[in-house]
């Protein structure tokens, strides 16, 4: 498998270094530059042909690549290095003696074809159809975090003459966001996905009011405009200023539990829960209304089945759980048996339980149990006290703790369900071949304007450096795509070309966006920056480079520790 991810990364960053190469490179053939060398990969040189003037190679180190042209200079030459490197090359050949208006085509087209790529890589998904998920196609949200900004925010009756806090009455027509509104737009922005509020609320900080509209539907089918004015906090646990809400999941029923009183009720697999009690649910909200019902009261649910709507009414029953944990099932190594694998818990259940993430649930009451027998076990036995009997693997390959087994008692607590199992509703998005190209477009300007507002967000100090990542992220990034998909991969390739377009242009020397501004100083004096400056250019931007290295690297670290670190 890590084989697997190894050539999915360096096949993913291959193909953005040559597009980005070969647009500098064709654009140079075409505005009759010399080009010595076309090389994906930095030395040293492993393989490669020379085809008339050019050598066509691959270098040993798959992170970079570059196009080697007569007159162009990385490092400045001196006159003899110059006269041995490019001495037979005729002088209007050569890059820095072309027009000013050639130089800057051959500079931008290496970013302009990572913008082309994703536009192209948008094509083929849209053309073939995509299965995504609700949150990248939709701006509802889910649940809302008890006492945050959007708990708290005050809407009203939104009125298009009206644009300011100001201009409406003193009393709110109602407080706080409900599960189920959908955003509109935020700041005048529209928002088309769930990403696009982290993206506000991130980028226009805590220091100011945002101006949300939004959309939501009364339980008659009328869908209402309300205008919420709302400050973004960095909430427990964030790094970055939040609303406080979560994306939209609908409750779909993956599966029915037999002799459960969702069976008895009439429920169906592919059923979608739309709200009970009157009140509009997502996958987690329903499941903490569920959790918290009454004993012996019947929930009234709306459900969509095939498009139509209808009304079921089902009385819970106590059951046991084991609330907070996220289990996976694992092979344990010593039988040939399977153990509970702890994916995630909360800080409560960690407290009151001693669990920890990562830790592996071997037997619980002495038997070995799959996720199938367990959730069998815990509808028998609510309110139980069980036994577990716990693997914990060692930290940091034992230096900061060794492995151990421990034996643990765990409280099944009482809570209500209907016998449920819930899926995630992914959502087939067609277009006609008229809109291929427009989406494609569009896709590709909405990452082209978040990476452009998260720079902007680290200059001006409202996104915090530490979200910034190196190699050792996009290869996690690119194994987690590929495992999911070649839909969710070639996505994830789109956006990081577009990512790699604009970083390109920054005035970082080494950068493309150094030699644009050199270009531009030089049409502005009306005569090149001489060949000292140009050198003092690049050392600063030599040390400009290391610091960046060891700040992402430092990130990718940083994250790394945290994973293994329970």
């Amino acid at each position: 498998m890590m084989l697997f991810s190894i050539f999915v990364f360096i096949v993913v960053l291959s193909v953005l270094i040559f597009v980005h190469e070969l647009g500098h490179f064709v654009s140079a053939k075409l505005c009759n530059i010399y080009v010595d060398q076309f090389s994906i990969g930095m030395p040293p040189r492993l393989l490669g042909i020379k085809i008339g003037e050019t050598d066509y190679c691959i270098g040993a180190l798959p992170i970079g690549g570059y196009v080697k042209m007569a007159g162009q200079e990385d490092v400045p030459l001196d006159d003899k290095e110059r006269e041995e490197t490019y001495g037979h090359v005729p002088p209007e050949r050569w890059f820095k003696f072309r027009p000013i208006w050639q130089r800057y085509i051959v500079i931008i087209s290496g970013p302009f074809m990572n913008f082309v790529l994703a536009i192209f890589i948008y094509i083929i998904l849209v053309s073939k159809g995509t299965l995504m998920p609700e949150m990248e196609i939709d701006s509802r949200i889910g649940k809302i975090e008890e006492n945050s900004p959007a708990y708290n925010a005050p809407l009203f009756i939104y009125n298009e003459s009206k644009k300011n806090r100001n201009d409406y009455p003193e009393n709110p027509d109602d407080i706080g966001w409900k599960t189920g509104d959908r955003i509109l737009f935020i700041n005048g922005n529209a928002v088309r996905k769930f990403s696009d509020l982290f993206v506000n609320a991130t980028l226009g900080g805590p220091s100011e009011v945002h101006k949300v509209i939004i959309e939501r539907e009364t339980p008659f089918g009328e869908k209402k405009k309300y205008i919420s004015f709302i400050k973004p906090e960095i909430i427990e646990g964030s790094e970055l200023p939040r609303y406080g809400v979560s994306p939209f999941y609908s409750a779909l029923l993956k599966e029915v539990i037999k002799d459960m009183p969702a069976e008895k009720a009439g429920l169906k697999s592919g059923d979608i829960i739309l709200s009970a009690n009157g009140i509009v649910v997502d996958r987690t909200t329903f499941v903490e209304l569920t959790e918290q019902a009454p004993i012996n009261q019947n929930i009234s649910l709306v459900i969509d089945r095939n498009g139509e709507k209808k009304h079921i009414q089902v009385v819970p029953v106590t059951v046991g759980r084991l609330r907070g944990i996220s289990l996976v099932e694992t092979l344990l190594s010593s039988e040939n048996k399977k153990g509970l694998l702890v994916l995630d818990i909360d800080t409560e259940m960690q407290t009151k339980t001693g669990l920890r993430r990562k830790d592996i649930i071997t037997k619980i009451n002495g038997e070995y149990f799959t996720l199938e027998n367990l959730h069998q076990f815990e509808r028998e036995h609510p309110g139980e006290t069980i036994e577990l009997e716990v693997y914990r693997p060692p930290v940091l390959f034992g230096l900061l703790e060794k492995s151990s087994n421990l034996k643990l008692k765990v409280s099944l607590e009482p809570v209500q369900a209907i016998g449920v199992v819930l899926g995630e509703k992914l959502i087939k998005v067609n277009y006609p071949v008229s809109r291929w190209l427009p989406e494609a477009f569009k896709r590709s300007y909405e990452d082209l304007k978040q990476t452009v507002l998260v720079l902007k967000g680290l200059i001006i100090g409202a996104v915090s450096p530490k979200v910034l990542g190196g190699p050792i992220m996009i290869f996690d990034a690119t194994s987690k795509a590929a495992s999911m998909g070649i839909d969710w991969l070639l996505g994830l390739m789109a956006l990081v070309s577009v990512n790699l377009a604009v970083v390109n242009l920054l005035p970082i020397p080494i950068l493309d966006g150094s030699l644009v501004l050199m270009l531009t100083i030089e049409s502005l004096r009306k005569r090149p920056i001489s060949p000292k400056m140009q050198e003092r250019f690049q050392q600063l931007g030599f040390v400009i480079i290391i610091l960046l290295l060891l700040l992402v690297s430092w990130n990718d670290i940083r994250r790394i520790l945290s994973d293994i670190i329970p």
